[in-house]
């Protein structure tokens, strides 16, 4: 009798514990062919980058076919960690076929809530080499990754690049990623890197004075404390003769000289086109290896450039998105 209820108590705290432990998932398998398919996409922010390449994943699974066979949810969290957190725990609760993430935000919160549901993350920063991901064979998609270099060599085809400035803010972790980077880039160019860490709680003439004199030329990256300033920034640079660097095409309209940066539509075509061979269910992500974009766009600030004399290159021109700032004119292709 004693060895019967020792066993009773037992299988009840084996139950009880089966029944409140976390639902294991399965591993990961390609996608079941079926007459229509769920599709969850997860938009971190409400940004004209991230809008665009969500246009480009819309546009790309229409133009491989699945248009009519695929049902789509599409959540945007503005920015709201809490919003977005529901969201993939909502994508993951309901079993969507597959979860688009667009933005590096969306792919670690799916991350978090599934290693079996298939994810094409779609610019995603550091997507190779992120902890967030290492463990799981459910990912695949394309990385936004900075092309600092293609930058930096574009640039100094057109002005001195020799003593190169950055403007950062130290408590940014993404800036500091771009000065890690442009540090890499500076020792491989034999280029003198000379930096200032920039505080937002302090005034902003007097940091980036410190640059002047000491570069010949300027990166910034895309923090938004500095950014708050940029128009104070490029009066100043303008002001001494030294050109700017964006990190994106937008500082170019407000005054930088030039940016290589991603097309954010041609990119969410990119990853709608691997969501597309996911769906046909011969492959899983891990087959898929994670992709960059190799035809970014070169965008020239032409009021820049001829304010600031800088002669370019005659491919460059050629190849280059120019931008007619003058007289409040609208910028033109």
């Amino acid at each position: 009798m004693l060895i019967f209820a020792v066993c009773n108590v037992v299988m009840a705290v084996l139950l009880y514990q089966s029944s409140t432990a976390e639902p294991q998932e399965e591993d990961v398998a390609p996608i079941a062919a079926k007459d229509s398919y769920s599709v969850g996409i997860l938009q971190s922010d409400n940004l004209p980058e991230q809008d665009k390449m969500t246009a480009g994943v819309l546009a790309a699974l229409e133009a491989e076919g699945y248009k009519k066979n695929v049902k789509l949810e599409i959540i945007k969290a503005d920015g709201n960690d809490k919003k977005l957190e529901a969201a993939a725990k909502k994508f993951a609760r309901t079993k969507k076929d597959m979860i688009i993430a667009v933005g590096t935000d969306s792919a670690k919160e799916a991350a978090k809530v599934t290693k079996s549901i298939p994810v094409v993350g779609v610019g995603v920063m550091n997507f190779k080499r992120d902890k967030a991901f290492a463990d799981h064979q459910n990912f695949t998609g394309n990385s936004d990754n900075p092309p600092v270099l293609n930058q930096i060599s574009m640039a100094r085809r057109c002005f001195s690049v020799s003593k190169l400035g950055i403007l950062y803010n130290p408590q940014d972790q993404a800036s500091v990623l771009q000065v890690e980077i442009l540090r890499d880039v500076a020792e491989r160019k034999g280029l003198h890197l000379y930096e200032v860490a920039f505080s937002p709680d302090k005034l902003a003439a007097p940091q980036i004075d410190k640059l002047v004199g000491h570069v010949t030329a300027l990166y910034v990256p895309e923090d938004g404390d500095v950014l708050a300033h940029f128009d104070e920034i490029v009066k100043m640079m303008n002001a001494a003769g030294i050109p700017i660097i964006g990190e994106q095409a937008e500082m170019v309209r407000r005054g930088a000289v030039l940016s290589v940066s991603p097309s954010y539509y041609r990119m969410g075509f990119s990853g709608g086109r691997i969501a597309a061979k996911l769906l046909k269910g011969d492959l899983i992500p891990a087959d898929l290896p994670i992709v960059h974009q190799s035809d970014p766009d070169i965008v020239i600030n032409m009021k820049e450039v001829n304010l600031l004399n800088i002669p370019l290159p005659g491919d460059l021109w050629q190849r280059a998105r120019k931008l007619y700032l003058y007289d409040g004119q609208p910028a033109r292709p």
